[in-house]
This record gives structure tokens, sequence and C-alpha cells, in this order.
């Protein structure tokens, strides 16, 4: 019996030694944590100020002002001084017909009044000195004189129609005649734009007209320039929606440096709101169906549940959840949990960057 109670005793020494052999060998979990490699991470800074909402259009560059040039009459182009992209100053002759009839005609108008004009003046010496202002009506009349100055401005417009001056300053564009083609009366010979007021007409979605109005600022990314922008403004709303659901607006723009009218472009109108707190929309997080933006604390990965507000691509509003001047992750978000461990890969960002 003695040596049962021997063996149980050594066999209960035994377990404990084992137990506390376990409770010893229990790893250290903050220990770990320190010696997982932080997750590298880029961050911004959350700031309370206007938020922009952003409607996308796209368009076509128009010109404000282009006018079709044209001739009176017909005839034959004898001389074509102007060519397409060339910049012409109003008054400035851009081209002329064969128009030796019409010289002809001026020359004989001109002889006719002044056979005309011999004619009344003789009646006026015969008749003396006294002569009132419906006797030389009478005169003229029976002298042919007022016949004849009239075919002699005839003539004359004739001639000038047959010269053909820039309407005003501008570009030549849409050129399809050359010097000698026979050119019909009406005909458009070409068009002048002035480059320095382009607009462009865009359509933007429905959904999207109740932020739009005249005076907002936009920026232009013409197509054919894709590294460069352009300010403009919205001039016109057209209070119409399309079959496809748009509407049309045209931003006035205010430098044409390098456009010409039929560009292609997109353009970014910005409509300030209400201010709030912003983050770049990398910032935010879907965790378990919730919002979720993480903050950079110490070195660590904080977890905040957010509510949002607008969202325009680039940027989003945080109506709850956080303050002006967080430091918010916004790259390798969605691999990350509370408290990890978290250090900065790049330059800490301003959301009034974007």
């Amino acid at each position: 019996m003695k040596h049962f109670f021997s063996i149980v005793i050594l066999m209960l020494l035994s377990l404990a030694c084992q137990q506390q052999k376990t409770v010893v060998e229990e790893p250290d979990l903050e220990a770990l944590r320190k010696e997982v490699k932080p997750t590298e991470v880029a961050v911004a800074t959350a700031e309370y100020r206007p938020f922009e909402f952003l409607v996308n259009a796209t368009g076509t560059i128009e010109s404000v002002y282009e006018l079709k040039i044209n001739f009176e009459t017909s005839g034959y182009l004898e001389k074509l001084s102007i060519q397409n992209g060339q910049r012409v100053k109003k008054g400035q002759i851009i081209g002329q017909l064969e128009n030796r009839n019409e010289r002809f005609a001026v020359e004989k108008a001109k002889v006719a009044v002044e056979k005309a004009y011999l004619n009344y003046r003789n009646d006026s010496i015969t008749r003396g000195t006294s002569i009132n202002k419906d006797v030389i009506n009478t005169f003229e009349l029976n002298s042919g004189l007022k016949d004849a100055r009239i075919s002699l401005r005839e003539a004359e417009i004739n001639l000038e129609n047959t010269i053909l001056k820039a309407p005003s300053d501008g570009v030549i564009v849409d050129l399809e005649f050359k010097q000698g083609s026979l050119v019909s009366a009406g005909n458009t010979l070409c068009s002048i734009y002035d480059p320095n007021n382009l607009t462009l007409t865009a359509k933007v979605l429905e959904t999207d007209f109740g932020f739009l109005r005249s005076g907002l600022v936009a920026d232009v990314f013409p197509l054919a320039r894709r590294t460069q922008s352009f300010v403009a403004h919205v001039s016109e709303i057209n209070p119409r929606v399309d079959e496809n659901g748009m509407i049309e607006v045209k931003l006035k723009l205010k430098d044409t440096e390098g456009l010409l009218p039929g560009m292609n472009a997109n353009a970014i109108v910005r409509v300030p709101q209400a201010k709030n707190i912003i983050v770049p929309r990398e910032a935010l997080v879907i965790k378990s169906g919730k919002e979720v933006i993480f903050t950079l604390e110490n070195g660590l990965a904080k977890w905040k549940y957010v509510k949002t507000g607008l969202d325009n691509g680039v940027d989003i509003e945080v109506l709850e959840g956080l303050e002006d001047g967080n430091s918010v992750i916004i790259s390798n978000n969605l691999q990350i949990a509370h408290d990890a461990r978290v250090s900065i890969a790049t330059q800490e960002l301003s959301t009034s960057n974007n």
C-alpha cells in the first residue's frame, strides 16, 4: 500500500512539473508583434475645407464668332491672297474676281456724270442767281445729273462686289477655292473665326444638372494636348435633356493658345460645397459592410468607423468619425488590422494637392 501511494505522489509531481513547464513556455505576444516588420503605408492629412463636387463633361471646342465669307456676284477668282490658317485684319483684301467690265462701267458712269453736270451748270447760268432748292432739284432731273450719279454709284457697288475684304480680325479656315476658280454668287469662299473666343460645347449627365450654374470654374483637357489643361467657366446651360439623358453646356475658355475649333476635349466642372472634413478616396475601406478609415497614431494603425458624404472620384466628405489634421492611411489599408504596426513609405500628402 505504501508503495502505491509513492507511485501516485510521483505521478502528481511529474504532472505539476509539466504544467509549470507549459506556463513558462507561453510566447510573449508583444515581443512577437515587435518582431513583425511594420507594413509600409502612404498617408494624407484630413482637412476641414470646402468640398468640390466634380461634374465630368465631354465635347468639342467651337469658335464663338465665326463668319462665312462669300462674293455677292459671280466670276473667275483672279486674285487670292489668303490660305488656311492665315491671320487677317479687318478690311484686308482676301480675294478679287476678274472685274474689267465693272471697272469700265465705273469709268463710263463717271463720264456720264460729267456730261450731266455740264448740262446742269448751263441751265443754272441761264436762270441766274435766284435759284431755290426746288429749282435746283428740277435742274438735276432735267439735266440727267441725278440719274447719272445713281448709275455711277451702282457701277461702283458692282465693282466693290468683285473685291472681298475680311469683315473682322481672325483666322481663315475652310478655304476650298483656288485662284482661277469660277465662283458663284453666294457660294462660301471660306470662313473666318476669332481665335481668342473659343468655347467647349459639352454634354453632362442629367443627374448633374442640379449642381450646375453659370460662372462655375472648369478645367478643360483637349485630347490633342493631354498634358495641358485650360481654365474655363460655365457660360451657358441648355435646359433640355436629350434622348440620351444628357444636357448641353458651354464652357468659355479663358486661354485659347494652341487650341483649334473642332478639337475634342474632356472637362471637369468644379462645384464648391459646404466645408467638411475631406480625405482622399483611397482612405476609405469597407469592413464587414461598414465604412472604415485607418488613422496613423504613434506608429500604429487605428481603426475608425466613419460616415461619409459626397464623393467626387478623387476626394470624399467625412461627416463623422475624423478630425481636422488626422493622418489617414491611403495605401495597404485593406490588409492591416487595428493597432497594426505601420511605417510611412512616402511623404505625407495634403488633400488640397488633389
